[in-house]
């Protein structure tokens, strides 16, 4: 019994000097590490068009998108550089009304179905390679503790987007005719614990982005005409990571 108390106690001694090393960073003029997220998609859209046709009342409904990333960080005192490649995922809908006739015709496009409602909406979906640079102040810096604010440039490259709605009496799917690029101002605040970091991001798009789709066929009606997706839409982005510095 004595021997198991005294195990206990040279464990509950060297406890506190373990989980020191385990939480303490030493300062280094270079790190690298990497995290992963979550983010909510805002995008601030000027205009729709659907075959033509400008829609109306636009709204947005975000879902939980998912990002990644690697970075390296290069301090200098309580300033640092901290470049980025990061992949990154959102999701959300675009809910709109049809323009209503003006004489009391039906003058939506052919391809809309009459009988269907005026109130619709589109999911998106969009995969995108970024690339932060972010300039970092420490406001504390207290090891293993440390709060910081950042900010900087992102340039953006959305590989791969798509948009479906139900407009017909058959789903339509849109695909990019031209992969956009986007240049965006990124601001946020990081708190460290040791080695952990959770960063709160807010993306918002300094250029425009244009983007014109064609919509992809399915088999069931091949010989019908493409339709057309135009959306006029800024990049509006809240992000939310957790990572570990090395």
């Amino acid at each position: 019994m004595k021997k198991v108390c005294f195990v206990w106690l040279m464990f509950l001694c060297c406890l506190p000097a373990a989980s020191q090393n385990l939480i303490e960073i030493k300062e280094k003029a270079f790190n690298w590490g990497g995290k992963v997220g979550l983010n909510a998609a805002f995008p601030i859209i000027n205009s729709l068009t659907i075959d033509e046709v400008e829609m109306e009342n636009i709204s947005l409904q975000y879902k939980v998108g998912f990002q990644a990333a690697v970075f390296a960080r290069v301090n200098i005192s309580r300033f640092y550089i901290q470049p980025s490649l990061g992949w990154q995922y959102t999701e959300g809908d675009i809910r709109f009304s049809h323009p209503l006739p003006e004489n009391g015709a039906n003058n939506l496009p052919d391809m809309v179905a009459p009988n269907l409602p005026l109130d619709d909406q589109i999911t998106y979906k969009a995969a995108t390679l970024e690339m932060p640079i972010m300039i970092g102040y420490y406001l504390v810096k207290e090891n293993p503790y440390a709060l910081s604010i950042q900010f900087g440039p992102a340039f953006k490259y959305n590989y791969k987007v798509r948009y479906n709605t139900n407009l017909t009496d058959q789903p339509r799917e849109f695909a990019d005719e031209n992969t956009p690029f986007g240049i965006c101002f990124v601001a946020g605040v990081g708190v460290s614990i040791g080695r952990l970091f959770f960063d709160f991001n807010y993306e918002f798009g300094l250029n425009e982005i244009a983007s014109d789709f064609r919509e992809i066929k399915s088999n069931t009606s091949p010989d019908s005409e493409n339709g057309a997706l135009r959306i006029d839409k800024r990049t509006n982005i809240l992000n939310f990571s957790l990572g570990v510095l090395f």
